[in-house]
């Protein structure tokens, strides 16, 4: 598509996204006034968008969660990715490894924005990267507009202090603004104090819910669990979703207006060498001509002349 041809397509579409905006907005004013506005006071409150969420606690610790991209491939921070997820899962018993290639790869699925569809969410204290994990809207495993988040891996020195809660609420705010649903899998061991504790966890506090049958002690299952996104959040999301669009069009057109200068200046730089080259090929002209004069003889037609 021709510079010019693209630029217009990218402003027609922002025109849309900002129209949509506005009209989702008012469904969901128009929704929290026939509702009320009750939430919990307890409760973390998130804000921001997918790309970089901050969850505030009720005694005001926060926890940041980015989406990993290509300039977090860096060395300190991809062997802390990789060692995170080793020692969190080697701490309950669970072989789950991920190498340098799989954390390189899972950080620039990220570079494509909204357009993403796994990314790696990574929570940081400060400076300091403490948790990781992913979030899909299409894994190809789960049944059409149901989401996934998985590989939840928290540093052992900074668990049970709200990191893995932050990185679920990012994760499910993420898979809100497209997804109607939630799907994770887990390997539960029947009278394993762990898996006890993990699937209280996952169905009872997160809301997701899963098959029920009887297993003996002892007895190894994976467990399927799924949940629905409420039609309020999937309003918030909605929003959240056209907001991402609008920013990365303004990117687009950003890098857009910066590649025209650019070529608009090499153009210059072309045509002022053009002039300096006719300019030296007329001079060069003036100079033989003299140079013929000199010598007594004009090459531009007619006959040699003697010098006088």
């Amino acid at each position: 598509m021709a510079p010019t041809a693209r630029k217009e397509a990218l402003e027609a579409k922002l025109q849309q996204i900002l129209k949509l905006k506005e009209e989702v907005k008012a469904e969901i004013s128009a929704d929290s006034e026939s509702e009320g506005n009750v939430s919990a006071v307890s409760a973390p409150r998130a804000t921001g968008l997918s790309d970089k969420c901050i969850v505030t606690f009720a005694d005001g610790r926060e926890i940041k969660v980015i989406i990993g991209t290509s300039e977090h491939i860096q060395e300190p921070l991809v062997d802390q990715i990789c060692r995170i997820v080793d020692e969190a899962y080697s701490k309950v018993g669970k072989h789950k490894r991920v190498d340098r290639y799989d954390a390189v790869d899972r950080l620039e699925m990220g570079d494509a924005g909204p357009q993403a569809n796994r990314v790696l969410h990574l929570a940081f204290k400060g400076d300091e990267l403490v948790g990781c994990a992913s979030s899909t809207f299409s894994p190809g495993w789960t049944p059409e507009g149901c989401g996934h988040w998985g590989l939840l891996a928290v540093d052992p020195s900074h668990q049970n202090s709200g990191v893995a809660t932050a990185l679920v609420i990012a994760a499910e705010r993420r898979l809100a603004t497209i997804s109607g649903a939630i799907q994770i899998e887990f390997q539960y061991t029947e009278g394993d104090a762990f898996s006890q504790r993990l699937r209280k966890w996952y169905e009872e506090k997160l809301g997701f819910a899963g098959d029920h049958y009887p297993l003996r002690p002892g007895q190894t299952v994976f467990r399927r669990c799924r949940k629905r996104i409420s039609e309020s959040d999937q309003q918030k999301g909605h929003l959240r979703r056209l907001e991402e669009i609008e920013n990365w069009l303004k990117s687009e057109m950003t890098k857009e207006a910066e590649a025209a200068t650019v070529a608009k200046a090499m153009d210059e730089e072309d045509d002022m060498a053009d002039i300096a080259d006719m300019e030296s090929e007329s001079s060069a002209e003036e100079t033989e001509a003299r140079s013929a004069m000199h010598t007594g003889e004009q090459t531009g037609g007619g006959y040699p002349v003697k010098a006088a």
